[in-house]
């Protein structure tokens, strides 16, 4: 992901859960999502972010993806995914582009999604 795209991502945050703040339960939105504190469930979103102090234990399906924080659950991103350098990411990802900045970590293996998956989530 770009520096233009990360900053269109940025300002297109229509749900943030703060530093000090918790969340148990699914989420499910047409906009972006910005976690910076603790989230318990499943995400469905345009677009999803964690950041460094982000916490998240549970799946993730968007169309793009960043992460700076924490992570334990699969992701799926039609577009890409981004894992920056202080991120720690527990699980499988699919996606059409992965990036993986030096220092990050990543358990878990990776796959290409196939238009067939798109067209499918698209249709739901």
């Amino acid at each position: 992901m770009s520096k233009k795209n990360s900053k269109s991502m940025l300002d297109a945050v229509e749900t943030l859960i703060g530093v000090s703040a918790s969340f148990n339960g699914d989420l499910q939105t047409e906009k972006v999502v910005r976690i910076d504190g603790k989230f318990a469930g499943n995400i469905k979103a345009a677009g999803v972010m964690i950041g460094e102090e982000g916490k998240v234990t549970g799946n993730i399906d968007t169309v793009v993806f960043m992460i700076a924080g924490y992570i334990k659950g699969n992701i799926t991103a039609a577009e890409s995914v981004e894992v920056l350098p202080t991120a720690r990411v527990e699980g499988d990802i699919t996606t059409d582009l992965l990036t993986i900045v030096e220092g990050a970590s990543f358990e878990g293996k990776s796959s290409k999604i196939q238009s067939s998956e798109i067209k499918k989530d698209s249709e739901e």
